[in-house]
């Protein structure tokens, strides 16, 4: 991997549950501070996750999202809204803050563009934080800075259902119309039929692993009970907590 160390801390879980997963991104970050980099990849139930300072009522369709049981999670990142279910793969990486967030976004766009060319698709980088394939995107990005650590996080949309993509999130106009983009529909797309294998969901993520920690020796994270219980309160008080995801 991209100017990574040569020991890397693995995290994989079952849980599909994204305040899980944010939690512990802010665990690593502030309480546990490692000196290695992290990786984790993950993934969610139907879930719209919100940047930190976005208004939830311009951002998502609340009724389609009560009829269909999808999840409204606050990041503790930037950014946009995004819509992620059980085809869409997510990645983090946690690293000490060495250099500018700059460098970190770029590091982490060239990795995961890297393994997608190695699979046949050609993927580039438009803009800040947006991965595209055939002009539409396929992965945003964003970060946040917690003391002496840096958190990078994005979503790949696999296999995703865009039809819910599509109805749950609101569009920004800002964002489509000095493209000329019609609709959200017609500005994302998913991976799966641009990669020379057909993968399944569960192959692509090991084929994701594996790529990104070819060059790595990597180490599989076991948290403690105390560590578990440290996030499990996070989650709690924050990324489970309605005044967190919903109060504005």
């Amino acid at each position: 991997m991209k100017e990574w160390s040569k020991i890397v801390i693995f995290i994989e879980s079952n849980c599909k549950d994204a305040a899980y997963h944010f939690s512990v991104e802010e665990l690593f970050t502030r309480i546990i501070k490692p000196s290695e980099p992290v990786l984790m990849i993950w993934q969610t139930d139907k879930t719209v996750m919100l940047g930190n300072n976005q208004i939830v009522n311009a951002e998502v369709n609340l009724d389609f999202a009560s009829n269909e049981n999808i999840k409204i999670v606050r990041r503790s990142s930037g950014g946009g809204a995004i819509y992620t279910d059980s085809g869409t793969v997510l990645y983090t990486t946690i690293q000490p803050l060495n250099k500018d967030a700059k460098y970190y976004r770029e590091e982490t766009a060239a990795n995961i563009i890297g393994v997608l060319e190695t699979m046949g698709a050609p993927a580039y980088r438009e803009g800040r934080n947006d991965i595209l394939l055939d002009g539409k995107k396929i992965s945003g990005f964003a970060q946040y800075i917690s003391g002496s650590h840096i958190c990078t996080h994005g979503s790949l949309l696999y296999d995703t259902d865009i039809e819910a993509l599509t109805r749950v999130l609101i569009p920004s106009i800002e964002k489509l119309q000095p493209k000329g983009i019609a609709s959200i529909r017609s500005r994302v797309t998913n991976i799966r039929p641009y990669i020379d294998n057909d993968y399944s969901i569960e192959e692509f993520i090991v084929a994701l692993k594996n790529n990104l920690l070819i060059d790595n020796q990597y180490r599989e994270y076991k948290f403690s009970d105390e560590e578990m219980a440290k996030a499990e309160n996070i989650r709690g008080t924050k990324y489970s907590n309605p005044e967190w995801n919903m109060s504005y």
